[in-house]
């Protein structure tokens, strides 16, 4: 994807799917800083927030499903969280 990236709005939906597939990977983690987690989630739904208020197009890319749910990043991220899984 990031050699599509022709537009200062691709840009930011390039790095808002990078900073969903952090939070994605430290989900599944065992063993986390859970202030790093908040922090790249906090990252992540401003990047949500941005792309949604000035109406991005964010078609095929982990921000849309997010989107399109109508979630929040820390929604989104809890179906990856083992942590939450171990605890059910």
């Amino acid at each position: 994807m990031k050699n599509y990236v022709k537009t200062p709005e691709q840009a930011l939906v390039y790095l808002i799917d990078c900073a969903l597939a952090t939070v994605c990977h430290m989900a599944m983690l065992k063993s986390r800083q859970t202030g790093e987690y908040e922090r790249q989630i906090s990252i992540a739904q401003t990047g949500i927030n941005w792309i949604k208020e000035f109406k991005i197009d964010a078609s095929k890319t982990r921000a849309n499903e997010i989107i399109d749910s109508d979630i929040s990043v820390s929604e989104w991220a809890a179906k990856y969280d083992i942590k939450n899984e171990r605890q059910k």
